[in-house]
């Protein structure tokens, strides 16, 4: 997929969903699971798409999974920071997150030149439980 999405480990992850243009994958996301953390992994829209509430929706549908499974909060190594922060995620850093770490992103050509990727987390408990 020309959305940015790129190969990785298989490790965790507990479900993965794919918008399909006849036998093209256009947008994807999948849920990882490492113990009591839940992450969004593999968010990615081709760019036509982008911006029709394709991607609001497939962090939504994770989010619910998470949910079901107990977490209370969503993590994500976000390469497009301003677009988690618009569905409610909020930044946090490498010292708070149990998850998501800039670790892998070291090891790739485009980190702080064209990618810029920053901690998010979504509170997934509300405060009237």
């Amino acid at each position: 997929m020309s959305a940015g999405l790129e190969d990785g480990a298989f490790e965790g992850m507990v479900t993965a969903y794919g918008l399909f243009d006849e036998d093209k994958i256009v947008a994807s996301v999948a849920l990882k699971r490492s113990e009591d953390v839940f992450s969004v992994e593999w968010l990615a829209v081709e760019e036509g798409l982008r911006k029709h509430g394709v991607g609001r929706r497939l962090v939504s549908k994770v989010a619910d999974d998470a949910r079901a499974l107990g977490a209370s909060d969503l993590w994500a190594l976000a390469r497009a920071p301003e677009f988690f922060l618009k569905i409610g995620f909020k930044l946090s850093s490498e010292d708070e997150s149990p998850g998501p770490t800039h670790a892998a992103c070291s090891k790739c050509r485009q980190y702080k030149r064209t990618c810029h990727p920053r901690i998010v987390v979504l509170a997934l408990l509300s405060n009237s439980n």
